[in-house]
């Protein structure tokens, strides 16, 4: 069955949970500011969460907002600089080092949540939490959690000759050649269409696809521990070495071509690696008969990850009063505990149990059992820039022909120094 059809079947009765109330009609009351990213097919679901829960929580009002998707984290930093920020906010885990470092984040309230332990959360979402614990605590509750695989088009594949199946490559050496047999060629052995290729043009799913290569070498883009640049080593160096003879030995793609999910949701590329889950209902969209993969490993890999886990929280905000973050902390429970209702009304994934069950199809099975395996990419303060360098310093070498020797310890200094600079604003806003 297609997520699709799970969706539309669940969709249908869902049921209502209630959240004991806090308090008698002589609680204080509270109103709770709650900032969520623009996402349509989910308000909809918000807005009758806020009044179930108003319902059963008569003492607290929620003030529910949702801000376009361009402006949301600019909006959300000048707020919190001002002191007006909301009580409960949503945000990538791409960003959350940002909001750690300025403690902005106030650590999860397992007694106002009406949990007994940790690990009733840890059972709930397992790795999907690791985005958001800093020093072994745990700052947010997962909203949606997303990872990549491969996906394939099967009518490539089989005009090939191949089978996704059964050949599909298990590890990135074996994939030029299997890339090479999908792609076709002009007159000047330019390809029209590409067999396979990494998502350039698109720097999240560059950043969270790259790094997981480096992660199956044991190596990273930045290392959280030092809070230094990580790239200048033998083993980053062969890892962007593949990168560069993907692009000018094997001629197999490069920055220069349209992102890869559009050219495959065109029929334009055999194999795309950056779709999550939510990706499998554009699939039926777009008409293609597909097959989802795991990701190759390396033949030397020391970690058995395949690309990189990201995930949305909902935080609250450690400046408001302590009631407002107990009651914060009972909606944020309310909020996610209907995690089956925004999967089957939104595609918004988790890894809870009830809603793990019901992506039963095989395409399906293979996110959640890499999703088990799955890291999360380095969270730091300055992402954007530090992405912007890591972007330019790959560009320099793919298309700019440099040696991985010259500019990985250039790109490693540039990085220091955005990450240094970075967290000194973030550091600043504490005072």
């Amino acid at each position: 069955m297609t997520l699709r059809r799970l969706a539309f079947a669940f969709a249908v009765g869902v049921a209502v949970q209630v959240v004991v109330g806090l308090g008698g009609a002589a609680a204080q009351q509270v109103t709770l500011k709650v900032w969520m990213h623009e996402h349509p097919p989910r308000i909809p679901i918000d807005k009758a969460i806020v009044a179930e829960f108003e319902k059963a929580n008569p003492n607290i009002k929620i003030q529910y907002d949702v801000l376009g998707v361009a402006e949301y984290s600019t909006k959300l930093l000048t707020a919190f600089a001002s002191g007006s920020g909301p009580d409960i906010f949503n945000q990538t885990s791409a960003l959350v080092a940002q909001y750690f470092t300025s403690r902005i984040m106030a650590p999860v309230d397992l007694a106002a949540m009406g949990h007994a332990n940790e690990k009733v959360l840890q059972d709930l979402y397992g790795s999907g939490l690791d985005g958001i614990r800093f020093g072994g605590r745990l700052y947010g509750i997962p909203t949606e959690v997303s990872n990549y695989a491969c996906y394939t088009n099967n009518t490539i594949w089989k005009e090939a000759g191949l089978d996704p199946m059964k050949d599909f490559p298990r590890t990135w050496e074996e994939f030029p050649a299997i890339a090479e047999k999908l792609t076709q060629r002009d007159a000047n052995g330019v390809p029209r269409r590409r067999g396979f290729d990494f998502n350039w043009p698109s720097a999240g799913a560059f950043w969270n696809s790259f790094n997981a290569l480096l992660q199956q070498r044991g190596g990273t883009l930045v290392d959280e521990a030092t809070y230094k640049a990580a790239l200048d080593t033998p083993t980053n160096h062969r890892t962007f070495q593949y990168l560069i003879d993907w692009a000018a030995k094997h001629r197999l793609g490069g920055p220069q071509y349209t992102d890869s999910r559009t050219d495959f949701l065109g029929g334009k590329l055999g194999t795309d690696c950056t779709f999550g889950i939510w990706g499998i209902p554009q699939m039926h969209d777009a008409k293609i008969d597909f097959t989802v993969r795991p990701a190759p490993r390396f033949a030397d890999a020391t970690s058995d990850n395949g690309m990189n886990a990201y995930a949305y929280y909902m935080m609250v905000n450690a400046r408001s009063s302590t009631a407002v973050q107990k009651a914060a902390w009972a909606y944020v429970r309310y909020y996610s505990d209907q995690a089956e209702r925004l999967f089957a009304g939104s595609g918004l994934f988790v890894p809870r149990p009830e809603v793990a069950a019901r992506a039963i199809d095989a395409n399906s099975r293979v996110f959640l059992d890499e999703l088990k395996k799955a890291k999360f990419p380095p969270r730091v303060v300055g992402y954007s820039q530090v992405l912007d360098a890591v972007m330019r310093g790959r560009d320099r070498m793919i298309q700019g022909g440099e040696p991985a020797a010259k500019v990985l310890p250039e790109l490693n200094k540039d990085i220091d120094v955005i990450l240094q600079r970075e967290r000194a604003r973030a550091e600043a806003l504490n005072r």
